[in-house]
């Protein structure tokens, strides 16, 4: 359902940063934008027939926002129509992006629109639905899952995590039943993880379930063979 630019955790440069995207006719919507994204978007021609970008952001790691300003500045001058913002950014208010931004030179509602949400709570887009949900990363900074419902398909996207909420282990105790599961997995396996190891996947999503699940922020020693004969999938990058 959702393509991916880059699939790769923070130091996994083979693969890239994580970022996710979604096309509809002349509309894009984009998931994250970390330190080699906006390369990659460039390089293979992504915003070619797009007119305006919606970029989601779930935490201010480098590795999800290390370019964003790169891109929004691309997008202002260099991308449609010279001087006129056609990239709108969506985040949950305490990630304080706006200050980010600006520490880089943007000036939001100039070079960008920015809507600043609340968790929680649902909001439409032209072409979908997103909602955004706490995750459990980092204590440093506040990090935020993603829920999208996009062509009659409900997809949930955990951004950086380590756990995972009950809904999406016991679906028949829910009355959300998601089509799509993008998460965070890695084959790092530790206490104090910041991220979900796929042993710790593996316990938590029975067998039956795993089809759904599509694995993503892949570290460097990830086994992606191991990761399909546990009967989940694995993402790859598509431009």
């Amino acid at each position: 359902m959702l393509k991916f630019i880059g699939s790769g955790s923070a130091f996994n440069t083979k693969l890239g940063n994580n970022a996710a995207y979604y096309k509809v006719g002349n509309q894009m919507l984009l998931i994250d934008c970390g330190s080699n994204i906006f390369h990659r978007i460039k390089e293979n021609n992504l915003l070619e027939g797009i007119e305006h970008i919606h970029v989601l952001i779930t935490h201010t790691h480098a590795d999800h926002v290390g370019s964003l300003a790169d891109f929004i500045f691309y997008s202002y001058y260099g991308h449609g129509e010279m001087g006129k913002p056609n990239v709108s950014l969506y985040s949950v208010h305490d990630v304080k992006i706006e200050e980010l931004l600006t520490i880089n030179g943007i000036i939001p509602g100039v070079h960008c629109l920015t809507k600043k949400c609340q968790s929680d709570t649902q909001y439409t887009l032209n072409f979908c639905k997103v909602l955004f949900e706490w995750s459990s990363h980092v204590k440093e900074l506040p990090s935020y899952s993603i829920e999208l419902y996009i062509d009659d398909k409900l997809i949930y996207y955990t951004g950086d995590t380590n756990s995972l909420k009950a809904s999406l282990r016991n679906p028949n105790e829910s009355n959300k039943v998601y089509d799509y599961v993008y998460v965070d997995t890695c084959k790092a396996d530790y206490e104090g993880n910041v991220h979900l190891s796929l042993r710790k996947l593996s316990e938590l999503v029975r067998p039956e379930l795993r089809s759904k699940f599509w694995c993503m922020h892949l570290d460097e020693g990830f086994d992606r063979q191991e990761a399909e004969m546990l009967g989940f999938n694995v993402v790859t990058n598509e431009f």
